[in-house]
């Protein structure tokens, strides 16, 4: 939105478009991320907690697929110039497009997800492939379709979101065991889970280098273009909610598990303000893919 309105002949529509993307990024990588944290930790919650995760997940899912027609029916108003979003050509052509495939991967993997809320011995194979499919659906389309090596690309885009997506889709249900849980028993969960979220923070930070470095050949020329700017929006939100994390682990956990007055009031506080962050990092994410890094020449593809 942001971007798009200093761009010379910025467009309403390309504008709304943004925001909604970075709603159903919110939404879709949520709701995979929530998915994730029900394999590995959905058994040690109490049932008040895992009821509130379900309905979580069921939310996320619905508020992605909406979220994702609605970002469908905002590019045909664009194709036709606002004149219909009723024209069944354009709308056989997008289907047919990359964001057509990403969009039905996406949908695909958003109602596997559904499989957490079951008592199905495969429910968390199949939940973990809808996690998979949503994750997979980001690297069908955008700038991973554009600049080579496509394939490394594109790997890269899958494996970075699908630890961005256990990381945050993690936080919802950190909140509520740290608000409402006994101390000791909330730290242990905790640190448990950040012996995990080391190896995937870890892995993330890695990937989102590299997708960096594949995208920006001349950091000397990071700003010429507004995805750099972006980008770097992007980095910061990311760094600094990295930083509450790490806060997190080194002092409000140790707290909680020593029984410190007000320890889970603050773990609380920080987790609302890292969550916060993420989100703004989403819409970093947003912007950037509504303008283009700049061209190098022989890393577009034709």
């Amino acid at each position: 939105m942001i971007l798009e309105y200093l761009q010379p002949d910025a467009s309403l529509l390309d504008g709304i478009t943004v925001i909604i993307r970075a709603a159903y990024y919110i939404a879709t990588i949520g709701a995979a991320g929530l998915g994730l944290f029900a394999i590995g930790f959905g058994h040690r919650l109490e049932p008040a907690e895992a009821a509130k995760l379900h309905r979580t997940l069921l939310g996320a899912i619905a508020a992605g697929l909406l979220l994702s027609v609605l970002a469908l029916a905002l590019r045909v108003l664009v194709l036709t110039a606002g004149a219909s979003v009723f024209n069944a050509d354009v709308w056989a052509a997008v289907m047919r497009s990359r964001i057509g495939d990403a969009f039905w991967l996406r949908a695909a993997g958003l109602l596997l997800l559904t499989a957490a809320i079951t008592t199905w011995r495969i429910g968390s194979a199949i939940t973990a492939i809808g996690a998979l499919l949503v994750v997979a659906s980001y690297a069908a389309m955008g700038h991973s379709m554009l600049f080579a090596p496509r394939q490394e690309i594109a790997a890269l885009v899958a494996v970075h979101l699908t630890f961005v997506a256990f990381w945050v889709g993690s936080l919802p249900p950190l909140l509520w065991i740290a608000h409402r849980r006994d101390g000791a028993s909330a730290a242990r969960l905790i640190q448990d889970w950040s012996k995990a979220a080391i190896w995937a923070v870890g892995t993330m930070v890695i990937t989102g280098l590299l997708l960096s470095w594949y995208l920006t050949l001349r950091l000397e020329r990071l700003f010429d273009a507004w995805h750099g700017w972006a980008l770097a929006w992007k980095v910061l939100a990311v760094l600094a909610a990295l930083g509450l994390a790490l806060l997190n682990r080194q002092r409000h956990t140790p707290a909680l598990a020593r029984g410190d007055a007000g320890a889970g009031a603050g773990l609380a506080a920080s987790i609302r303000l890292e969550m916060l962050l993420v989100a703004l990092a989403f819409y970093a994410a947003a912007e950037m893919v509504s303008v283009h890094p700049v061209d190098y020449g022989h890393r577009i593809q034709s």
